[in-house]
């Protein structure tokens, strides 16, 4: 491994210490779908002494000093998901297994006492920082990842149940990363190294805490912490106008006597992006592990082909956290990344994915650069600005399935099924060669009104494109499946909302068990309007349902009911 796990490792390397000690706690694997292993390997290439302190036991916080005191800084995340979306189930029952953990178990023992504890504290970033100031005080700490990203200015949370405040005051760091950082990490840590203060750094993608706005260019002010926990009016219009500016100006925020101020958000280059995945992954895990870890199995063989989502849909993280821009990686990097996977004696001959957050954005742009408040796709009419990348997609797909060693090339993550990202030629690409038996799209809901809140095209834009797709597997003498994603409980569904749904499935024969009840996460549309009751862009009152037991009544109706076709010798629904 290029990362140490031991400081007897670093006394291999030569090293008396580390310039950042990334901590996380998810198992190492160094794969480019990790994030650590991305942050590590990014820092490494531009001559920092790199060191992975994973799954520390938190309890004991000399643990975090396995590795030493390092020379620039700590760099702590919550891991590749939330720990409490993870730790927890949308009925907050506690999870049993940690996919990010080996052999999915998510605790650790206690030796001589018989006891367990989890490997993934809830609130793993605050609960992290907090055990290395115990032990290690004068050391900046930068925290990232999705945890720190989506919890960057004052939000709801509903596992409390209350507005809390941005978590860089929670969790007492210095600097706060958000956002896929590898290079807003890089040039944190050379102004660190440089001997810069946080609040002097000023660099885009990041958050700091500063004493007052006094020369900050221009910045907007969202209301207080203190207003915005106090008066559910003030929350809607910061959270209003975080939604409209995240990536246009820097946002300011009064937590206490101090304030959070945001910079905009650095958007990469095709260039840049390829730098980060033309690193020498060795895409397994380390050495230490011994038994499976599921998250890494899932994705071993597949290829991130972009970044980001203009989708906006409203229960949807991606854009808070990625952004609004795709950008995507050139063919090349894709392409030598595919021989590279094609050439290990351990592959299967199979590419289980390329793709990001929907997997035929890839290449997609706008005719103007973009615009400030973007809604390309317009609930099924989209920007005459959007330019659609389906062609160089099919063209992607169609270079990879070229190369010696690879047989099959699949897509599997969610496809955008609106028209202007899936036009026929596409689709009968796909159906053809790259749907290994079954294609998962994301209706969400058979209700339009549903719909509407999500901001997802109506159920009119759905059902033309089953039509097209089993046109296109009709014409190719093929069976093919559709496999929908549907989120009970969204804002905006009642009882009568969830039985519209039910007829939808029904009608359509569309089955599966991809159905689950809405989770509210931090800085979304819909966590919003569960917590305020209407949308705090618009002030539309909205139904909210917060029973759980309703929630798991209706989730049940749509598992066995659907009215599909039993397909006996395949074992699952009929579609076509």
């Amino acid at each position: 491994m290029f990362l140490p796990a031991s400081s007897e490792e670093m006394n291999d390397r030569g090293w008396d210490c580390c310039d950042v000690i990334i901590v996380t706690p998810d198992a190492y694997v160094d794969h480019p779908s990790f994030a650590m292993a991305v942050l590590g390997r990014f820092l490494e290439s531009h001559g920092f002494r790199v060191g992975i302190l994973s799954q520390p036991r938190w309890r004991d916080p000399e643990s975090f000093l396995a590795l030493g005191v390092p020379e620039v800084a700590f760099a702590v995340s919550g891991g590749n998901m939330d720990s409490m979306v993870l730790n927890y189930t949308a009925n907050r029952r506690p999870r049993k297994t940690d996919l990010f953990s080996e052999n999915g178990d998510p605790f650790f023992s206690v030796r001589g006492e018989g006891k367990k504890y989890r490997i993934r504290p809830d609130r793993t970033v605050t609960v992290y920082c907090s055990q290395i100031r115990s032990v290690c005080r004068g050391v900046p700490v930068i925290i990232g990842g999705i945890e720190a990203s989506l919890r960057r200015i004052a939000h709801y949370d509903v596992w409390s149940n209350a507005v809390r405040r941005s978590i860089l005051f929670d969790a007492k760091a210095d600097l706060l990363v958000y956002g896929p950082g590898e290079y807003a990490l890089r040039d944190a840590v050379r102004g660190l190294q440089a001997g810069v203060a946080p609040p002097d750094l000023a660099i885009p993608g990041t958050a700091c805490i500063q004493p007052s706005l006094d020369g900050l260019p221009d910045p907007l002010v969202l209301p207080s912490f203190a207003e915005t926990a106090s008066d559910r009016g003030a929350f809607a219009r910061a959270f209003c106008s975080f939604f409209e500016n995240n990536d246009a100006r820097v946002l300011a925020q009064q937590q206490d006597s101090r304030y959070l101020v945001q910079y905009p958000r650095r958007h990469l280059s095709t260039p840049e992006l390829d730098a980060v995945y033309d690193l020498p992954y060795l895409r397994r895990p380390h050495p230490r592990y011994r038994g499976e870890i599921p998250a890494f199995t899932m994705i071993r063989d597949s290829i991130t082909a972009h970044r980001g989502c203009f989708g906006q849909c409203a229960f949807c993280a991606i854009a808070a956290h990625q952004g609004t821009r795709i950008v995507s990686r050139s063919p090349g990097s894709v392409l030598r990344e595919a021989a590279a996977l094609a050439a290990d004696p351990s592959f299967s001959g199979t590419i289980t994915d390329v793709g990001g957050p929907s997997a035929n954005m890839y290449a997609c742009g706008c005719r103007t650069g973009g615009c400030e408040r973007p809604d390309c796709l317009g609930r099924g009419t989209p920007c005459p600005n959007l330019v659609p990348g389906s062609a160089a997609y099919a063209d992607l797909l169609a270079a990879m399935r070229t190369i010696p060693g690879i047989k099959h090339v699949f897509v599997s993550s969610g496809v955008r099924f609106d028209p202007v990202l899936l036009d026929d030629a596409l689709l009968r690409c796909l159906v053809r060669h790259h749907v290994p038996g079954q294609m998962k799209v994301a209706p969400e809901s058979g209700c339009d009104a549903v719909l509407a809140v999500m901001n997802k095209p109506g159920t009119a834009v759905f059902e033309q494109f089953r039509e097209r797709f089993f046109t296109a597997c009709r014409d190719e003498n093929l069976r093919r499946y559709l496999i929908p994603y549907i989120i009970v409980g969204h804002p905006g569904e009642g009882a009568a909302e969830s039985e519209e749904t039910r007829a939808f499935l029904r009608r359509h024969r569309l089955a599966g068990s991809q159905f689950q009840i809405f989770t509210p996460t931090p800085l979304t549309r819909a966590t919003a309007i569960y917590y305020l009751g209407f949308d705090p862009c618009t002030g539309a009152p909205v139904t909210v349902e917060k029973r759980m037991n309703v929630l798991e009544d209706r989730k049940n109706t749509l598992l066995p009911g659907t009215g599909g076709i039993k397909d006996k010798r395949k074992g699952r629904q009929r579609t076509g």
